[in-house]
């Protein structure tokens, strides 16, 4: 999604919220946590892009990103490790010079596997986004052993354009599973087998409300996490939104309201480490991105 203002944002996983809702927005708890990586522009881990876009967790506690400059154009994917100090603004470092993969489209969101089709971990991006930027495209971004980025490719999917990926190695009774959204509808795919075949409609009326733009999800054992972005729509005291799911596409917490900070703080991803869960905010103004934690 393309760059608005800046965004501070925090979840919630399993409570319940207090909300009033409105014709245009709805009211909500300010769950902001902690920041756990601090992003100026002139990180060399940007490359000069100031856009962020899909985020993951990958092995070891290792952070990815999806850095594009403003449209869309010129994806870079940045790699970032644990420092081994306590969880702080600094959390992570960057690990040297992202790598310019173009087949990342506009990167919208990222999942992780472990490993992908018995080959071994690869992270899988959607190259497009709900509206601007459509595309059934994914690229399989393989990885070292180490976590270091290494040869790419492309894979159609039958689903037809989508928003967000999200894979769980522990669905499924452990065989794991992926989630893609597409609009108001979710689709999920067995954790083994090519993507481009395999997919199952599971629910295509989603719990949603007004004008937000879907983003990235994430998925567990038994539940899904997805977000909606502030856009240039959005009014001016709008919020962000995450929505958790069952597999099923039953509604589990709706409205998990995230500060948009008028319009200038945008939800972008959603990824967790062991019972951590962590949120990309995407900023405009040459505000430094941000990774928060969720309040549980």
């Amino acid at each position: 999604m393309k760059k608005l203002p800046s965004f501070a944002a925090v979840l919630a996983l399993l409570t319940g919220i207090a909300m009033a809702s409105t014709t245009s927005a709805h009211a909500a708890t300010d769950r902001s946590g902690t920041e756990r990586l601090n992003i100026p522009n002139s990180s060399a881990c940007k490359a000069g892009r100031t856009v962020m876009q899909g985020m993951v967790a990958g092995p070891g506690g290792q952070l990815y990103i999806v850095f594009t400059k403003a449209g869309g154009a010129e994806p870079v994917l940045s790699r970032w490790l644990r420092d081994g100090s306590a969880w702080d603004g600094a959390s992570w470092i960057c690990a040297g010079a992202p790598a310019s993969i173009p087949a990342l489209g506009h990167g919208n969101d990222l999942a992780y596997h472990p490993n992908y089709l018995g080959q071994g971990p690869a992270l899988i991006a959607t190259q497009g986004s709900q509206s601007d930027f459509p595309s059934d495209d994914v690229t399989i971004v393989h990885l070292s052993s180490s976590g270091t980025i290494g040869a790419s490719e492309v894979v159609d999917l039958p689903t037809g354009n989508i928003s967000g990926l999200c894979y769980s190695a522990t669905a499924a009774g452990g065989a794991g599973k992926y989630a893609a959204r597409r609009l108001g509808s979710l689709w999920t795919h067995p954790g083994s087998g090519s993507l481009s075949t395999g997919w199952t409609l599971v629910k295509s009326n989603l719990t949603s409300h007004d004008n937000r733009s879907d983003q990235g999800l994430d998925c567990s054992e038994n539940y899904i996490w997805n977000t909606r972005s502030i856009n240039g729509s959005t009014p001016i005291t709008g919020w962000n939104w995450v929505y958790q799911y069952n597999w099923s596409g039953g509604d589990v917490e709706s409205d998990i309201g995230i500060p948009g900070n008028k319009l200038a703080d945008e939800i972008e991803d959603v990824t967790h480490i062991g019972s951590e869960f962590f949120v990309g905010v995407n900023r405009n103004d040459g505000i430094a991105d941000s990774v928060m934690v969720f309040i549980e």
